[in-house]
């Protein structure tokens, strides 16, 4: 039975071929889509694992330099919006610890640079990026040390006197192996299971859709055979033959269109951030899985699919109806609810919805076993309220066998209910972050400085020296002038500044803030910030003083804090005190520079980098934030959102893939199987027209009752998550324009399909083709 079953699967005619095939390319496709699943999968969690060195703790450094260990500066800039990571180092001794990615520490002059940032020193202008880093690059880091290929790092040598004068300067003895702690890292996992959910459901559907290809006409085919002499045995075995070579072909090409297409989806960014190519990969035991597990539920489905042959050698003739969907599947549907509304219910902001998650699982599983019972439920009512006969041949087959025919359309249902849901809460959650000023100040950058005296002049000169730039300085009032604010100053680092954005401001003796808080919505602690009128002025959005007045002074520091776009308001009104003195001789508190265009921010912002580089006082526990536009702190803020949006869209649209690939298989299958009905229908008089018509709603009526059905579900849900998490007073969500493109698209793909395989009716039904009947 085995060379037998391989005979008729391999060499038993076109129809045979043709069904081997288009199960193969089917069975492959879902493979493949999975496997890229899995592997971007991977690929997170091992950047998730990976050692943080920057996550260092250091100690204070002792009034007497140490003859061990090594000093370290740890601080971050921005480059077009990217984050870049910027280490001084000196050794105090031979046993430094040395940093992952090097063979040795870089000495003063020496600084090693990330590959991409590397390749951009040797592109972009050198008042831009290059002098923000001291000496010579002498090589580059290995991945040992970053994050992904696209990370933007910098080891800077130093020596130790230089680097323990500046401010937030620590003592390290060893580097720390353990992951950095991301908050959101367990929300990126939890999104990457409804992915592989999202993706593994339709790929299921769409392997078993395949292997039942033509299930009619095999069945005619066994039961010949079973007319023949042959046992329900026998029977099982050619089928699971059939079955598995087809899945096992199919598992096998699935693997290798996945090996072809992985280096270009390990240079893609899924989640924001580029992974490293060799960890852009499946498991091992992830591809045996595939090509033992896929054969393995092709067995499964056929012989399900198959039993009703096996009672008898006359078990075709005597096939019964179905029985009909009842209302207790809607039981999971309604369970999957309760659970999300109770996980909504005692969800925060800082489980960010992670008690949800349950819920939604849940209601996609219900959705999926309700979908049987609204096919049927629709196809009543479309029969009950439609005249015709195409109408009425669709209802009558879709209320016969809902189950097949919901089945075919299960990846639409879950790809509408995952994109209604992104498409409903990103840009909601999006907008709350934005404020008035966004578009006013996007382009404006800020930056604290904390300097007085000849520096600051020098500084606001050489701001205003650079084309493209305009300067707008805020001054301390109420505080005794110091120096110039210095800590010192190391290679490339002269002049410690103040303020780490956001929290207490650095090292009061080494600075000229002496003691300024500055923080969202805190006044300043002896003292008071005095701005210029015609400043407020060109930044209209902050306010505007009283006619006739020349400088004011405000105890509002709520622009200055580590999120300036989210927390700025109007500080400035007519009843602000005005300030009646000279501007000249005050302490420099912060900077707000508008520029024209990238290459102007990237000058300004090397500019600052070397006169006026971020720092924090030793102990403090954070790193300073470095000068960056209003548009850059909201892109920061929601990026996040922005990233899940790109990984459940992304899913989204593997599930539209693989969805339309299940359609294209079960239309083209159901055609064959009614090739002789077909055939009779239009030798008796109908039009094909009127066949076509039959088609297109067989397939139209369930896909539109699940879209409205997941839908309505995905929006409700996305409305309640909204209201329980969003201020109060926030505008229900809308769906964007991305929505309806993707859902569109998905739309467009499915009928596209239907459309596709009508040529094909109008051959099988050729009138000289009923003699063959």
């Amino acid at each position: 039975m085995l060379r037998l079953g391989l005979r008729l699967t391999l060499r038993s005619g076109r129809e045979a071929f043709v069904r081997l095939a288009v199960t193969t390319a089917a069975v492959a496709v879902g493979v493949a889509l999975l496997l890229g699943v899995l592997a971007e999968f991977h690929a997170f969690q091992a950047q998730s694992n990976q050692p943080c060195w920057a996550c260092t703790s250091g100690d204070p450094v002792p009034a007497t330099l140490p003859a061990s260990g090594e000093l370290w500066n740890n601080s971050v800039d921005f480059y077009q919006g990217q984050t870049l990571t910027r280490l001084d180092v000196a050794a105090l001794g031979a046993d430094a610890p040395v940093l992952p990615g090097i063979s040795k520490l870089p000495v003063a002059g020496q600084f090693y640079a990330s590959p991409a940032l590397a390749a951009l020193l040797r592109t972009v202008p050198a008042d831009e990026l290059g002098d923000r880093f001291p000496g010579t690059m002498i090589g580059t880091i290995g991945q040992a040390g970053l994050t992904g290929p696209g990370q933007l790092a910098v080891y800077i040598g130093s020596t130790p006197t230089a680097l323990n004068a500046i401010d937030g300067t620590t003592w390290v003895t060893s580097i720390g192996t353990a992951p950095a702690s991301e908050v959101f890292t367990p929300f990126f996992r939890y999104a990457f299971g409804i992915g592989v959910l999202a993706v593994l459901f339709p790929m299921l559907v769409l392997i078993s859709t395949a292997t039942r290809l033509a299930a009619s006409r095999r069945e005619e085919r066994f039961a010949a055979l079973r007319l023949v002499g042959g046992t329900p045995a026998d029977i099982r075995m050619i089928a699971a033959v059939e079955s598995v070579v087809s899945a096992f072909f199919g598992a096998v090409v699935g693997v290798v269109i996945w090996l072809l297409v992985q280096p270009l989806v390990a240079g893609g960014a899924l989640i924001g951030t580029q992974y490293f190519s060799s960890t852009v990969t499946p498991a091992a035991w992830e591809y045996a899985a595939m090509v033992i597990g896929v054969p393995v539920i092709a067995l499964i489905a056929a012989l399900v699919s198959l039993r009703r042959v096996q009672i008898s050698p006359l078990g075709v003739s005597r096939r019964t109806t179905p029985k009909r969907p009842t209302f207790w599947r809607l039981i999971v549907l309604a369970l999957g609810v309760a659970v999300y509304l109770y996980g909504l219910s005692v969800t925060s902001h800082q489980s960010i919805g992670a008690a949800t998650y349950p819920g939604l699982l849940l209601t996609m599983v219900g959705l999926v076993v309700a979908g049987p019972w609204f096919t049927w439920a629709t196809a009543r009512l479309f029969g009950s309220v439609s005249r015709g006969a195409a109408p009425l041949l669709a209802s009558r087959r879709l209320a016969d066998n809902p189950k097949a025919a919901f089945r075919s359309v299960t990846g639409l249902v879950l790809a509408v209910f995952l994109g209604t849901m992104v498409g409903a809460l990103v840009p909601a959650v999006n907008s709350t972050e934005a404020s008035p000023t966004n578009g006013a100040l996007s382009n404006v950058l800020l930056d604290q400085v904390g300097m007085s005296g000849p520096a600051a002049t020098r500084l606001l000169g050489g701001l205003s020296a650079i084309g493209g730039a305009s300067v707008y300085p805020f001054y301390t009032a109420g505080l005794p002038a110091a120096g110039t604010g210095g800590g010192g100053s190391g290679p490339g680092r002269p002049a410690g500044k103040g303020g780490s954005g956001g929290g207490v401001a650095g090292n009061a003796s080494n600075r000229s803030g002496g003691g300024v808080q500055i923080g969202p919505g805190k006044a300043l602690a002896g003292g008071v910030t005095v701005v210029s009128c015609a400043v407020m002025r060109e930044l209209a959005v902050l306010g505007q003083c009283a006619p006739g007045v020349a400088a004011v002074q405000t105890q509002d520091g709520s622009m200055f804090g580590d999120n300036p776009l989210y927390n700025t308001q109007p500080f400035v009104g007519a009843s602000n005190d005005p300030y009646h003195g000279s501007l000249a001789g005050l302490p420099l508190q912060a900077v707000l520079v508008r520029v024209n265009s990238p290459a102007t921010l990237e000058r300004v912002r090397t500019y600052l980098a070397v006169n006026a580089p971020p720092q924090v006082a030793a102990g403090q526990g954070q790193s300073p934030t470095p000068p960056r536009t209003f548009g850059e702190t909201l892109q920061i803020r929601t990026q996040r959102a922005d990233t899940l949006e790109n990984l459940v869209y992304a899913a989204v649209a593997l599930t539209l893939i693989v969805a339309g690939c299940s359609l294209a298989v079960a239309v083209g299958g159901g055609l064959v199987d009614r090739k002789r009905p077909f055939t009779l229908l239009r030798v008796s008089g109908t039009g094909v027209g009127v066949l076509s018509a039959v088609v297109l709603l067989e397939a139209a009526v369930p896909l539109a009752a699940a879209t409205v059905l997941a839908a309505g579900i995905a929006y409700g849900t996305s409305v309640l998550a909204f209201v329980r998490l969003a201020p109060a007073g926030t505008a229900i969500p809308q769906l964007g324009h991305d929505y309806y493109a993707l859902m569109g698209a998905g739309l467009v793909i499915a009928f596209g399909v239907i459309a596709v395989t009508l040529p094909l009716l109008r051959r099988m039904t050729l009138p000289g083709n009923v003699r063959f009947e």
